[in-house]
């Protein structure tokens, strides 16, 4: 999952579209759009391509919305999803207590 600063535009019948891009770090940026909560379409371009674009986008119209998290297939990643160390959301399942499961009488090694 990567962070991306997100633009929206609303169309006066109330359908909106987004358009999003994200900091790689090396010179280059991930720009993504699509319609609202659908950032399906991707590219990279140089980071300076994306900060420009942004502005363009600013002046048509469009919004900026914040920043959030889009996971590799473009949709949002709610705000109170776990996330582990490797940038993944975390299981909130419950560890299986093997002795619980195979009997707790001491008998049964790993």
């Amino acid at each position: 999952m990567k962070s991306y600063e997100l633009y929206r535009f609303t169309h006066p019948d109330g359908t909106a579209k987004e358009w999003a891009w994200c900091d790689l770090g090396n010179g280059q940026a991930e720009i993504r759009w699509g319609a609202a909560d659908q950032l399906r379409q991707s590219q990279v371009k140089p980071a300076y391509v994306a900060r420009e674009r942004a502005e363009e986008k600013l002046r048509k119209g469009y919004r900026l919305l914040g920043t959030v998290l889009l996971d590799p297939q473009g949709s949002r990643v709610p705000d109170n999803a776990p996330i582990g160390r490797a940038g993944r959301v975390r299981s909130t399942v419950s560890p299986v207590d093997l002795t619980q499961l195979l009997g707790g009488d001491g008998g049964f090694y790993f």
